[in-house]
């Protein structure tokens, strides 16, 4: 079928059904997530092995083993086996090598917050003593290789590492009826909430991976946005209470403190005067994603 030639581009239609009080009414972050989709998949659609995750999880298990099972677990006969041998997925999920050669598919289902203004942390765990975060969006750099012996299921390839480039918060917008000064300001306090949840986001990722030093963010409130990158030692106090809990954690000596990263100005995808700006932000982000790819090819 033909593109009906009379309609603007996909983003245009995605922020102003955002923006619809017909369609979103009570103003919920969940519409803007089209948005967010389509651009993070423009970004990177002709990159075959970077892959847009929505709702990526991340969590961490005490005295995770790090072995992954020998059967695929996906028939619901297995489904009680499949939550007991889950650390495959957990590292591959969060940017580790996998050694075997079948990938146990997760077999947990969430749903999307449905309350206003809540933050995305999961109620969904593997193992009754998980603890998890779901990711609104996460762009992973895939590693394949063919396989000998080829299962339909997937396509003659053995994904054999996964590596977290980037995580993207949403959050909704601000009330429609602000104006200027309060406006900017609202935004601002929604971009903030987003930040925090990412840099928890980041520890749970840097405690699952200990070789990974930073993850690419992008903080969002609707159609604004703020970029970073976080580094291990930003979130040193946040990983030191989320291990908290784990019998086996040796806290530090010393005290520990969460570093501010170096958030940019928030702008608009598509405002008037930041689309160029916003645009060369996010050819940024995708040049960097490229040489992680590279990077982790060369290595092998």
């Amino acid at each position: 079928m033909a593109p009906d030639q009379s309609l603007p581009c996909k983003t245009r239609l995605e922020t102003s059904y955002a923006f619809s009080r017909t369609f979103n009414s009570r103003n919920m972050e969940f519409y803007w997530y089209p948005l967010w989709c389509q651009t993070l998949f423009d970004l990177v659609a002709d990159v075959p092995n970077l892959i847009i995750a929505p709702q990526f999880p991340v969590w961490i298990v005490e005295h995770n083993d790090q072995i992954e099972g020998a059967d695929d677990g996906d028939d619901p006969a297995e489904v009680e086996e499949t939550e007991r041998t889950l650390e495959g997925d957990q590292a591959v999920a969060c940017g580790m090598q996998v050694p075997g050669d079948n990938i146990k598919e997760d077999v947990g289902d969430h749903e999307p917050d449905s309350e206003v203004g809540d933050i995305s942390f999961a109620s969904t765990v593997p193992e009754k003593d998980a603890r998890s975060v779901l990711v609104d969006f996460a762009v992973v750099s895939l590693t394949a290789v063919p396989r000998s012996e080829e299962k339909l299921r997937y396509g003659g390839w053995r994904i054999t590492a996964a590596n977290t480039c980037l995580l993207v918060e949403v959050k909704r917008f601000a009330s429609r009826s602000l104006k200027k000064n309060e406006l900017d300001a609202e935004i601002g306090l929604h971009i903030e909430e987003a930040r925090t949840d990412l840099m928890v986001q980041a520890g749970h990722i840097f405690l699952q991976d200990k070789t990974k030093n930073s993850v690419m963010a992008i903080a969002a409130a609707g159609p604004y946005w703020s970029g970073a990158t976080i580094h291990r030692d930003n979130v040193e106090a946040i990983m030191d209470s989320l291990s908290s809990n784990d019998p086996s954690y040796r806290p530090p000596g010393e005290q520990l403190s969460n570093k501010r990263p170096k958030w940019n100005k928030i702008i608009r995808l598509d405002g008037t005067s930041s689309t160029a700006a916003s645009e060369a932000r996010l050819r940024t982000i995708f040049k960097k994603m490229r040489e992680v790819r590279d990077q982790k090819t060369n290595a092998k």
